[in-house]
């Protein structure tokens, strides 16, 4: 049998370089993100994080924004071994 197993979690996201302009990332309702005046040190954060999470078997299922935060719903399948 197989179920879902969820998880959120809040990320806060890495200050801006001294001198650089404040890097934003802005979500919708559908979890589709979009990276405004990003630098390469703030998409490898976000890469990483996106990868971190894949490896451990979570799929992004909605994400949001908000005063630096980034929020995050993840979904995993389990297997538990039972038949339907």
């Amino acid at each position: 049998m197989v179920h879902w197993e969820y998880q959120i979690t809040f990320h806060q996201l890495p200050a801006a370089q001294p001198g650089g302009a404040e890097k934003i990332i802005e979500c919708d309702q559908t979890g589709s993100c979009f990276v405004h005046d990003a630098s390469e040190e703030g998409i490898r954060w976000l890469a990483n994080l996106f990868r971190e999470k894949g490896m451990e078997g979570w799929e992004l299922v909605q994400s949001g924004y908000h005063n630096r935060e980034l929020l995050c719903i993840w979904k995993k399948r389990v297997e538990t071994g039972k038949k339907d």
